[in-house]
């Protein structure tokens, strides 16, 4: 498993790839398309992210002593920068995020 530094270099090299921001905007929505659909019973207000304008949910989740989260937004540019986090920072160890210089 990569680490939280890895995983962001190798997302970082992938948008350098494209030098047009349109470009840029399309993979962020095309990530938010693949993101997993968020349970039902995670739609509560206690998941929403305040003082975002769009609806967030966030839901973590613990597992062998690693952090899963899952998401969902109802703004389409929103749900593709979640799903970047999702990617970077799900599957680690939560002293690793603690750590990271995100």
């Amino acid at each position: 498993m990569s680490t939280i530094s890895e995983r962001e270099a190798e997302l970082i090299e992938e948008f350098e790839f494209y030098d047009d921001w349109m470009d840029k905007y399309g993979v962020i929505i095309e990530r938010g398309k693949t993101l997993a659909p968020l349970a039902d019973e995670h739609r509560v207000e206690g998941n929403l992210i305040k003082g975002c304008q769009s609806k967030v949910w966030l839901h973590a989740s613990s597992e062998d002593g690693k952090v899963y989260f899952n998401a969902d937004s109802d703004a389409i540019i929103t749900k593709g920068l979640i799903s970047m986090l999702i990617e970077i920072l799900s599957g680690v160890e939560p002293e690793e995020i603690l750590k990271s210089e995100m």
